[in-house]
């Protein structure tokens, strides 16, 4: 499968070693602006073509897209492919407003093009097992949970004005960080509502950016989560969930340098006093642990056609229109 991946950062970091690792894959053109970064790269690997305008990724031999591309050339590059209809893979949040991932999104599912989205946790093992867990009632019914997501962003921290400063360009904690937990918390627990919320907002370089986000979520049937992210300055990215269930609880967490690597899950049954702890295994020697994800994600993706992320997507961008 011929493979045109665009973007600069998290394409050459997150993607590109993935694309390697996997043998139906070839990169067939790196599309980005800057040829100075990728020269290196594009000399280590087999005749990929550098391209710098994206609409040429839409040869007849290229078989699947990736992006890894600001949400506003997102939306053009998705919008773009609907007359071409090539498989194609995509970030979060999926435009820069809900309008424009409604009007995305149905059209993906009324042409039929294959697609799928990176949402980093629902390919997560770890992640995963806590559904079944959820799913098979191994500690009965969840009768509530808390997530606590203190993390480091580079553009905040350093005050850079970018697209994932800027709310309204896609970006923000909201856009970044409280989609993947909206999105995980129906993964989880279902479909929910916001029924209360508490912000703090800094300001820099005349931009006003959310610095914490309390809120919390109700599920139908009636299970409330309390939903706690904010930025800091320095130490290691800390992320926890806790679920109460009527025979014990579940814990996820981590405290890395990095998102996704080295989750504990932890189960505890009251009734037998048993404790279970699984730590998640190291599918591959990837240095971004995102990559281990996406790994996962492309391998299922190769496999068979589903767009129940993408839902889980443009679920999460409701809820977070509600939070203003």
């Amino acid at each position: 499968m011929n493979v045109a991946l665009v973007g600069s950062n998290f394409a050459l970091k997150g993607y590109l070693p993935v694309i390697k690792k996997i043998r139906q894959l070839k990169l067939k053109i790196l599309c980005n602006r800057k040829i100075s970064k990728s020269k290196h790269i594009l000399s280590k690997l087999s005749d990929p073509i550098h391209e710098k305008n994206w609409k040429n990724i839409f040869i007849n031999d290229i078989d699947l897209i990736i992006l890894a591309v600001p949400p506003k050339l997102q939306n053009q590059i998705l919008n773009y492919n609907l007359k071409f209809k090539k498989k194609i893979l995509f970030e979060k949040p999926i435009s820069q407003n809900l309008v424009s991932s409604k009007k995305i999104i149905q059209s993906l599912k009324r042409k039929k093009i294959k697609s799928d989205i990176n949402l980093t946790f629902l390919n997560h093992e770890l992640f995963q097992k806590t559904k079944n867990i959820i799913k098979n009632k191994k500690l009965g019914k969840v009768l509530s949970y808390e997530v606590l997501w203190n993390f480091k962003s580079f553009d905040l921290e350093n005050k850079i004005k970018s697209w994932k400063t800027v709310e309204h360009q896609g970006g923000g904690i909201k856009n970044i960080f409280l989609t993947h937990v909206f999105s995980y918390c129906e993964f989880l627990f279902g479909k929910g509502k916001v029924i209360d919320y508490n912000l703090k907002i800094s300001n820099f370089k005349n931009i006003k950016y959310k610095k914490s986000i309390y809120c919390i979520l109700k599920n139908k049937n009636g299970v409330t989560g309390k939903i706690t992210l904010f930025v800091k300055k320095s130490g290691f990215q800390n992320h926890r969930i806790v679920i109460k269930c009527e025979k014990g609880y579940i814990r996820l967490f981590t405290k890395s340098k990095d998102w996704t690597k080295d989750f504990i899950l932890e189960t505890y049954n009251i009734k037998s006093k048993i404790k279970k702890i699984i730590k998640e295994k190291k599918l591959q020697n990837f240095k971004d642990g995102r990559s281990n994800q996406i790994f996962t994600m492309i391998k299922n993706f190769l496999k068979k056609s589903d767009y129940s992320k993408i839902d889980y997507c443009l679920n999460a961008e409701k809820l977070n229109k509600t939070i203003n």
